[in-house]
């Protein structure tokens, strides 16, 4: 078996192992060391990267106890190798994780929450089975990042059996033997296999981002440290330039934003009434010369169109088509009697339509020229 480097010394980085096998698999290599510090997936948290003597390694699993590591190139079995982990990608997931067990250990005594569902990929998510308030998670948020504060010291080990029985830990599953404990002092015990900060205060940040209901809990959005700055940075940008747009303070963005959607709305009223009124004076004062027409109206969403549509045909029958666009596509609604459909059918097989209707109406999109559309009405 592989000897776990990263069980003993979760900041370690470079080291030496001897290659014991190498295998060609699935367009690249399983290389097996004697011992290594790359954290295999498992435990809903991803592999370690890096490399071994300059080679890439891709990935990391253990299956059967045994660890692989997945190169893009062969090793030698024999030689000892240089390895080197990408430690930003490791350090990344530490403070993740280990914020991530504050957070839980802290809603759990807080409010009798288990955690049953965690993942730390592109991004963190953890899964409650009970319901939480915006107001519980940011009490829990609070105290820790107080966590953090104090700088308390965080421990992995295997306890004895016989001390085991006695430890009140958490665990999403049933273990009886080699049971690993992480513990943050006055925060936390939880069975755990991936490294861990040494120190809450290496962690930086723990912020609860979302939040939302799942199969009778909540699935939490947590970013820790380096990713929390991160997300911060991008709010921050976003912020500032929502501020110079609106001309107002950062801390008064949502307020101004808020009076802008309201005159928005005034707006969006104000020319829908004025839209109204154009269709019904157009339709008043529209005469045909042929009983198939279409016109053009720059500036209508789908149900004015359809409006529009359905006061043609009303004042004069006929087939009446509207429509609303530019040269390169044009949405429509057409109304009709008992020729409509054959008209209709005869429309998409001419033109690139998306649409259709029932009840003497029809709506969509073509892909036509006025020019094109026109010729097909005449």
């Amino acid at each position: 078996m592989t000897e776990k480097l990263y069980d003993a010394d979760s900041h370690l980085c470079e080291f030496t192992a001897r290659v014991t096998e190498c295998k060609e698999c699935d367009g690249g290599y399983a290389v097996i060391l004697d011992r290594t510090a790359f954290f295999p997936e498992g435990g809903g948290q991803e592999s370690d990267r890096g490399v071994i003597d300059g080679v890439s390694v891709l990935d990391v699993q253990i299956k059967d106890g045994e660890i692989y590591h997945y190169t893009n190139a062969p090793l030698t079995v024999g030689e000892t190798a240089e390895c080197k982990l990408d430690w930003e990608r490791r350090f990344r997931n530490m403070q993740n994780h280990s914020g991530e067990h504050i957070v839980s250990g802290i809603v759990h005594r807080l409010y009798g929450c288990n955690n049953v569902g965690f993942h730390l990929g592109a991004e963190m998510t953890v899964d409650f089975d009970r319901e939480l308030t915006r107001k519980q998670l940011d009490e829990a948020e609070r105290l820790a990042n107080r966590a953090v504060y104090e700088n308390v010291r965080i421990k992995a080990y295997y306890p004895p059996e016989d001390e085991l029985e006695k430890l009140d830990y958490r665990s999403k599953l049933e273990l009886t033997e080699n049971v690993r404990l992480v513990e943050i002092e006055g925060y936390d015990l939880c069975a755990c296999c991936a490294p861990h900060v040494k120190r809450t205060g290496e962690i930086g940040i723990i912020k609860i981002l979302d939040f939302f209901r799942n199969k009778g809990g909540v699935r939490v959005f947590i970013k820790c440290g380096s990713d929390a700055l991160a997300d911060y940075g991008v709010k921050y940008d976003n912020v500032l330039k929502i501020s110079n747009l609106l001309s107002v303070k950062q801390q008064d963005t949502a307020a101004a934003a808020d009076r802008l959607a309201d005159e928005n709305r005034f707006l969006k009223q104000e020319l829908s009434t004025l839209k109204k009124r154009l269709i019904n004076a157009k339709s008043e004062s529209f005469s045909p010369e042929r009983e198939i027409t279409a016109v053009f109206e720059d500036g209508l969403d789908i149900k004015e169109l359809q409006l529009f549509a359905d006061a043609l045909y009303k004042k004069c029958g006929g087939i009446r088509g509207v429509f609303s666009g530019c040269e390169n596509g044009y949405s429509f609604a057409i109304c009709g009697g008992e020729q409509l459909d054959g008209f209709f059918a005869g429309f998409k097989k001419k033109f690139a339509v998306k649409g259709g209707g029932r009840n003497g109406m029809v709506q969509g999109t073509v892909a036509a020229t006025e020019s094109e559309i026109e010729n097909y009405f005449k």
